[in-house]
């Protein structure tokens, strides 16, 4: 995997992690989609492809249905979020092998 973008996702998670609930919404959606497009070039320059199918999954369903909730105000949310953004970092900056 390339080493830039591992760089790049690891940035990305911390800085979202560092988030706070007052946050506004518009900064919480730029974060979180310079993370999925992070993961989406990961996708295209790996062979990693049960991690990814995993980490694209959390992204796409589980992340997006708390980021529409933060969206729509419920900024309670928020934590959850960040708890699945955490987890796609665990699932693809972790060694393999």
């Amino acid at each position: 995997m390339n080493e830039d973008l591992e760089g790049s996702l690891s940035s990305e998670i911390q800085a979202f992690s560092e988030l706070e609930s007052t946050s506004g919404t518009q900064s919480v959606t730029e974060a979180y989609n310079r993370i999925l497009v992070t993961v989406q070039a990961m996708m295209l320059s790996s062979d990693n492809a049960d991690a990814h199918v995993r980490a694209w999954s959390l992204l796409n369903d589980d992340a997006y249905k708390d980021l529409s909730e933060v969206q729509e105000g419920k900024t309670g949310n928020l934590t959850e979020l960040k708890i699945k953004i955490s987890y796609v970092g665990e699932l693809l900056l972790r060694p393999t092998g």
